[in-house]
Formats: C-alpha cells, structure tokens, sequence
C-alpha cells in the first residue's frame, strides 16, 4: 500500500553495512593506523629495542584493522582492540591507540541491548588503565591513564546513545506504520459497510416496486379482455410505480456518483410520514391494508425513519409476494424511546397458495437478538440488520393462518411532528 511506512525498508537502511561505509572504516583504519606509529615513534623511539618495537607495532596495526572490520565482526574487533591498546601502552607505547577502542566501543554498544551493559566497558578500561600504569610513558601517566579510560567510555555511550536514536526511528516507523493499517481497514470497514446500505436500498427500492408491478401485470392479463377499465387502472399504476422507482433509482445513483455528501434534499429518503401514500400502493395490488399509528407521532432521527419505512416496505411487500389478495394490518407505535412497527396478514386467500409463503415453511421465528435464521431470503436479513442498526430486533413468525413482522428500533431524544405529517387516525 502506497501510503504505509516501510519499516523493513527503514530497518535495512539503518543496519545495513553498504561498500561505502566499509571503504569508509578501511580508510579510517588507514588513517589511524599512520596517525598512531607516527605518535609512537615520536613518543617512544628513544626507548624503543626490536621485540618491543615489533610488538607495539603490531599492536597499533592489529588495533587499526579492528576498526576496519568493526561493522563486521563488532565483538570481535572490540576485544581485539582492547588487548592490543593493552599491549602498546603496557610497552611503553603511545597511549593515543585508545581512540581505536573506543571506535569499536561505539560499534559494539550500538547493536544490541546486553544485561550488564558496564561490564564490557569497565573491563576495556581496566585493561586500558593497567597497561598505562605498567607502561608509565612519563610522570603524569596518572592523568594521561584518567583521559584515555574516558574515552573509551565516551565511545561506549555515544554508541547506545545511536542505538536508542535509531530503536526511535523504527518505533516511529512502526508506529506510523499501524497508523496506516488501521485507516485503511477502517477505509475498508467504510466502504463494506456502505455497500451493505446501498445493497439494502437497492433491494427494497426494487423488490417492492417489481411485486407491485408483477402482480398488477397478472391482473391486467387475466381481466384483458373483460374488464378494459381496470386493465386502464392497472396499467396507471405501474406506470406511477416504474417511475417511482426509476426516480429513487437515479437519486441513489447521484449518491453513489458524489464523492462527497450531497444535497439531502436530492437523497431519496422516505421515512413513516410516507406510510399513507404506501398503503395506498399496497392496497392497489389487492391487499386489504389497515392502516394503525398508536402513541404520539414525532419526528424521528433520519436513519431510524428511513429504517422503519423500509422495514414497513418489505413486510408489505412479502405479503403481496407470498400472500396474495388478503387482509393485513401495520401498526406503527410511538414509544418515548423506540418506535415498533408490526405487519400481519391472514395469509393467502388460497390454501395450496400457502406452501409458497417461504416463511411459514419454518415455526420457529427470525429475531435480530437471538441471532436465529429461518428459511427467509435477503428480505428477512435485510430487516433484521435495519434493525440491529438501532439496538433493536426483528421477529417473524406464523401469526395464526398468516404470517406477523414484527420490529423495534431504539429512537432516542426526538421533537414531535404536525398530525398532517403523520396519520394519527388509527386508519387511512
């Protein structure tokens, strides 16, 4: 993913050992290396015999190539260098090899956390310090003994001061890194939960509209040639209901076009005040509708009355898919914290037409709180997740010879509404 931290990326930058860097010890080596025979020669040559001499010479370039291979091999280069320092300054020689031990010091402390972090240093010091004291290159060996255990101690902590530079970096990275991860599961998580209200919309919008007009189309046909007024009326309300449909339809897609949030207004949201004008639908298709609002009705937050209209929506719906020509009834009740809204029928007008209620084919009811799944399609589904939307539940079930939905969702702090918005008749 473009925008995530790469952390292994920053790990292989910051312990990686590239050509450049060993040309660079190696010339740092180099450097040491003359620097120091040049010290010891003016410092001890007045002293100097062949077994010392050789000896201190090695040690100074022994303690050189330390620090050339310091990145590869930092343990090993840093106990060569202490012993070699050792050797030089217990020989006589110049005390100045401690800059090579320290140099590796630095290397050493900064790859990796150890228990006893001082005993590495204290023992470099101490062998530092008891090779100056045998030595005694001249009467203020005590202070020059003090300056070179200083600095390879300097070198210790300069090196544990990069390594937690460098653990910050990669915390850091890490860090950031997560960040990362987390907004783009939440991207995810957004747009998985969108496609789920969008699949929800689409199915209500169309499923509806389509059972109207698949049943209105069979009574057109069957009442062609007998009744030509009525075929007129049915073929009026499928009209009205193909555009309708086509309307929300295309406001959905104008939602879906916009990146960002649109004119509400433009939005189709319809909510229980249009409970009116659906019943009116319902009734077209031969259903017999009672209307029933109980309680006071108020205006409530726009996702809970979008849920609950739809919810209305596909009960009714059903019952024009699997009932047929019967009687049914919606109850929609304002609670001060909720509101329920209940669909029953008194199933088909036929009995061999009740096997294909999907429903009724199992007793056992579908709740949004149990968890429990009949043998209902996305309609079902679709209701229960409204309602587990708004700490609510959905139940359905076999209600004598029909079928009954039934749906709470919590509505929260709401402001009432004009009775003209809301029948409050008990019927329409």
């Amino acid at each position: 993913m473009s925008g995530i931290v790469p952390v292994r990326q920053v790990q292989r930058f910051l312990t990686r050992r590239p050509p450049s860097l060993v040309l660079l010890d190696s010339a740092l080596a180099a450097l040491l290396c003359v620097g120091l025979l040049w010290a010891d020669a003016v410092s001890g040559a007045h002293r100097a015999v062949g077994a010392e001499l050789v000896l201190r010479t090695a040690g100074i370039v022994f303690a050189a190539l330390a620090v050339a291979v310091r990145r590869r091999a930092p343990r090993l280069s840093f106990a060569v260098a202490s012993l070699c320092a050792f050797v030089v300054a217990a020989l006589g020689g110049a005390p100045q090899v401690s800059v090579c031990v320290a140099v590796t010091a630095y290397t050493t402390a900064g790859i990796a956390e150890y228990a006893f972090w001082w005993v590495r240093p204290g023992v470099s010091g101490l062998l530092m310090a008891a090779g100056v004291a045998i030595g005694r290159v001249s009467s203020g060996w005590v202070a020059v003994m003090f300056a070179n255990v200083a600095i390879i101690c300097v070198g210790w902590f300069a090196g544990l001061a990069a390594r937690e530079h460098r653990n910050r970096l990669l915390a850091t990275a890490e860090q950031e890194a997560e960040r990362e991860r987390q907004h783009a599961a939440q991207i995810r998580q957004a747009a998985i939960d969108e496609r789920l209200v969008i699949a929800r919309e689409l199915h209500d919008i169309v499923a509806h509209s389509m059972s109207l007009i698949a049943v209105r189309a069979g009574v057109a046909r069957v009442v062609m040639n007998s009744d030509p007024a009525q075929v007129a009326e049915t073929l009026g309300i499928v009209e009205t209901t193909t555009r309708q449909a086509l309307h929300e339809m295309r406001l959905l897609v104008e939602v879906l076009r916009h990146e960002h949030a649109v004119d509400p207004s433009l939005t189709p949201t319809p909510g229980l005040a249009d409970t009116a004008a659906l019943a009116d639908q319902i009734r077209s298709a031969g259903i017999d509708l009672s209307l029933d609002v109980q309680g006071t009705a108020r205006r409530l937050p726009a996702a809970v009355d979008l849920s609950a209209y739809r919810i209305a929506q596909e009960a009714l719906t059903n019952v024009v898919r699997h009932a047929g020509p019967t009687q049914a009834a919606l109850r929609i009740e304002y609670r001060p914290e909720d509101v329920v809204i209940e669909v029953t029928d008194s199933g088909p007008a036929e009995p061999h037409r009740r096997r294909h209620h999907p429903a009724l084919r199992s007793a056992e009811p579908v709740t949004g709180t149990a968890g429990t799944s009949g043998t209902a399609g996305h309609g079902l589904i679709g209701m229960r997740e409204r309602a587990a939307l708004f700490d609510g539940y959905l139940r359905a079930g076999p209600h004598g010879s029909g079928f009954r939905v039934q749906a709470l969702l919590r509505t929260g702090d709401a402001s009432p509404v004009t009775a003209a918005a809301v029948p409050a008749d008990g019927t329409s």
